[in-house]
């Protein structure tokens, strides 16, 4: 199997090469998963419910099949396709880098929050952040030094620093003595 997927406003493109004897209603799991990441709104130009999902899939080719496919599990072949990113480490239990690893549970709170029944409601779908570690000279991690956070939102007050303070009490941590955040609102317009 190799599949791709591109995303775009009002439209999911999925292909790829897929060897199977189940059928899958990829147009219904292509909806279900825009729709569980919360792009459910008209406003926000892209919708599970109404989005155009077209599927470039077919079945792979049996000269890739012939390398891949193997009765003996040991002797499986690796297809023509694959991407790499990154390194293992030993900073966390995930052997993910710290920076990472914490860059991704900002993003995951945030999604809760966002999901949650009475949490902030005004988030949208859509979030980047990125945490600066400072290491020693023994490269042992000392502190976070900074984090970045940008969120699609929706548009709730023209004062940048009023929305600035409502999304820093609602979000960031009291406790930010040994860490310098990056906050700002002069991003992409509702981002």
């Amino acid at each position: 199997m190799a599949c791709e997927t591109l995303v775009t406003t009002g439209q999911v493109v999925l292909a790829g090469e897929v060897k199977s004897n189940t059928y899958v209603d990829v147009q219904q799991v292509a909806r279900d998963v825009v729709n569980k990441i919360g792009y459910t709104k008209g406003e926000y130009q892209f919708s599970g419910d109404s989005c155009g999902v077209i599927s470039l899939i077919h079945e792979q080719s049996q000269d890739i099949n012939q390398g891949v496919d193997r009765k003996a599990p040991e002797e499986q072949g690796a297809g023509d396709q694959g991407m790499m990113f990154g390194y293992a480490t030993k900073e966390t239990e995930n052997y993910m880098p710290l920076a990472l690893d914490i860059s991704h549970k900002i993003l995951e709170v945030l999604a809760a929050e966002r999901r949650a029944e009475g949490g902030i409601t005004y988030l949208r779908p859509d979030a980047k952040s990125q945490v600066t570690i400072e290491y020693s000279d023994d490269n042992k991690p000392i502190r976070i030094d900074t984090i970045v956070v940008s969120t699609q939102h929706d548009d709730f007050d023209s004062n940048d620093e009023k929305m600035l303070e409502k999304i820093k009490s609602d979000i960031i941590s009291q406790d930010r003595s040994q860490s310098k955040s990056a906050l700002s609102t002069k991003g992409a317009a509702a981002f």
